[in-house]
């Protein structure tokens, strides 16, 4: 749904990226950010990281409209909003205007919040979680394939298991293994 959003640059006001899988979610922030608003515009961009971000700030610049641009993009990573309570959000997403998106990235939410709950009603949420082999798997020979390569079936499960499941760990991994057999069309363990 969310790659839906995207693709038909049809948008939610607002969006919750969480879950162990940070790869994954750092792709999604970055496809959703690149998405809705311009790279270079910083008018109509905002971020804020971190405990202690005010309620309020977020409220008063989401209700300013946009400057030359079509709507306002606010960031918001790590505020333990979706942990803790905060209702001042809750509240005034039914009534946020359809110029402003908040974009919330977390590792950890307590899916009962109220929060949480108004963005699952007026958003979306998407969870990002832990892929297991067969995804990680498909995922590696697709990488490969757009640097025209192959690898090994035996090869990829000894890769997996030094590499483990996390993504971003295997991209780099990935990355060390593609430079380390340039020129090589298949990679094998030999």
């Amino acid at each position: 749904m969310l790659a839906e959003d995207i693709r038909n640059g049809s948008f939610k006001t607002s969006y919750l990226l969480f879950g162990e899988e940070a790869y994954l979610r750092n792709q999604y922030k970055n496809r959703l950010k690149n998405a809705l608003s311009d790279p270079s515009d910083t008018m109509n961009f905002s971020r804020f990281e971190g405990k202690g971000i005010l309620p309020a700030e977020i409220i008063s610049l989401a209700d300013t409209l946009p400057f030359f641009a079509e709507r306002r993009l606010i960031l918001i990573e790590d505020s333990g909003f979706f942990k803790n309570k905060c209702d001042e959000l809750a509240d005034y997403l039914p009534t946020m205007p359809d110029t402003t998106c908040l974009l919330f990235v977390e590792t950890e939410v307590d899916k009962r919040n109220r929060l949480y709950k108004a963005v699952q009603k007026y958003g979306r949420v998407t969870e990002f979680q832990v892929q297991d082999e067969r995804t990680l798997m498909k995922w590696i020979l697709s990488t490969l394939k757009k640097e025209n390569r192959q690898i090994t079936e035996t090869t990829l499960r000894t890769f997996l298991e030094h590499t483990g499941t996390d993504m971003e760990n295997i991209s780099m991994e990935l990355d060390k293994l593609l430079s380390y057999t340039l020129g090589r069309d298949v990679i094998t363990s030999e």
